[in-house]
């Protein structure tokens, strides 16, 4: 902020030559005059930078230590304004270009959405649109708290929102709503079936009756804890089964590529189209839209206008970069080959397992034929695979209670 403030007064660079140059610091900073920016060039010499209304006080002070001042440069709102003073056009020009900017400035060109990853941008921007935050909007005519609560309504799935305005462009930060887990209420009669194959190593039964023993091999979908409690002095009845059963399972994948490929090389050659985006509008700074390469890479870079304060414009300039490339065949060596089939194979394995699964050994198996090598993964892992699932009604026939008879 000192900076922008500087640059509003006008400051001057200079350069004082004496034969001790700390005298002279010392004097300034009696004399309360603020400098910034020194630095010393030899020894006799040094380089400050102070405001263009401290210049005159600066004089005395040389002549007195016997220094020589000289001016470096000069920048600043006055300076400018001193040398565009007799060209009346430019400098009427310059008021109303500034005038018509601030206006514009005012309000919202640019809607930024953040924070979202299941609600899409086009939802996030439709319940604005109802509330009034669209392009075009006055922005400081906004209240962030009233509109985080009337969007609110239209959004179910986000769960706090807000609105900051800086300059033209508007920064929604959006929170979404974290849906809990489906589970099922105690009194809601379940059973624990198998969500994988496997051979069971453990169980831990909270509820229920178990259907499978340890050593057992289940197959997907088969019951492995029921809700259904069968007794011959009370008949049945139905609980909410649920546990955790650990298997070990086994998984093969393979994985194939070819030891030739092509790789990029750039030949050296850049294209680049600049854009200029006011609002929604854009204007081509090119004539040629057409790109001549076959093969390249393209880098889209964006620069805001922003003036002394932080305010955004709504200008934007906008650079495509085209660089060219050759697309030329290589030779991958077979060992990294391998070890990059196998890197991407554990990847492919550890999104299968999930956080509960665990590698407990895996067995890898390399072939080579006709130019394109294979990756075969053997792994075996312990996973939980229980899983719940609500009793159907066929399944909740009870039986009644056997009557003990009476003694003759």
């Amino acid at each position: 902020m000192q900076h922008v403030v500087n640059f509003l007064r006008g400051n001057i660079r200079i350069e004082i030559e004496c034969a001790h140059p700390e005298q002279f610091i010392n004097r300034l900073t009696r004399k309360n005059i603020r400098f910034w920016d020194a630095v010393r060039v030899d020894a006799i010499t040094i380089q400050l930078t102070i405001s263009l209304k401290n210049y005159k006080q600066v004089k005395p002070l040389a002549e007195r230590l016997n220094a020589e001042v000289r001016q470096v440069s000069k920048q600043g709102v006055p300076v400018l304004f001193k040398q565009i003073r007799k060209r009346y056009a430019l400098m009427i020009g310059m008021i109303l270009t500034l005038a018509v900017t601030w206006v514009f400035s005012l309000y919202i060109w640019d809607i930024q959405i953040e924070g979202n990853q299941a609600v899409s941008n086009a939802e996030i921007r439709a319940a604005l649109r109802e509330v009034g935050v669209d392009i075009g909007a006055f922005g400081l005519g906004l209240d962030s708290e009233l509109i985080r609560n009337e969007v609110l309504l239209y959004l179910e799935d986000v769960e706090w929102l807000t609105v900051n305005v800086n300059g033209s462009r508007a920064t929604v930060i959006v929170r979404e709503r974290m849906h809990p887990p489906v589970r099922f209420a105690e009194d809601v009669p379940t059973i624990v079936y198998a969500a994988q194959n496997g051979i069971i190593e453990q169980m831990i039964i909270w509820e229920g009756a178990p259907l499978v023993e340890v050593g057992d091999t289940v197959d997907m979908g088969q019951e492995l804890i029921t809700g259904r409690m069968d007794s011959l002095s009370t008949g049945t009845r139905f609980v909410r089964a649920d546990g955790e059963i650990f298997v070990r399972t086994w998984y093969e994948f393979s994985m194939s590529m070819p030891l030739e490929h092509f790789v990029k090389v750039e030949t050296g050659e850049i294209s680049t189209k600049s854009t200029i985006i006011f609002g929604q509008s854009r204007i081509n700074l090119f004539f040629d839209s057409g790109i001549s390469y076959v093969s390249y890479d393209k880098i889209v870079k964006r620069s805001d206008f922003v003036l002394p304060g932080g305010i955004v414009l709504p200008i934007r300039l906008e650079r495509r970069i085209y660089t060219e490339h050759e697309r030329v065949k290589a030779q991958m060596d077979e060992t990294r080959a391998a070890l990059l089939l196998q890197e991407q194979l554990l990847e492919r394995l550890a999104e299968r397992l999930g956080p509960q699964g665990e590698v407990l050994s895996t067995e890898f198996t390399v072939e080579l034929q006709e130019g394109i090598i294979t990756v075969h993964l053997v792994a075996e892992c312990r996973e939980q695979i229980a899983q719940l699932r609500k009793m159907r009604e066929d399944e909740m026939i009870a039986l009644p209670p056997i009557a003990e008879e009476e003694a003759p």
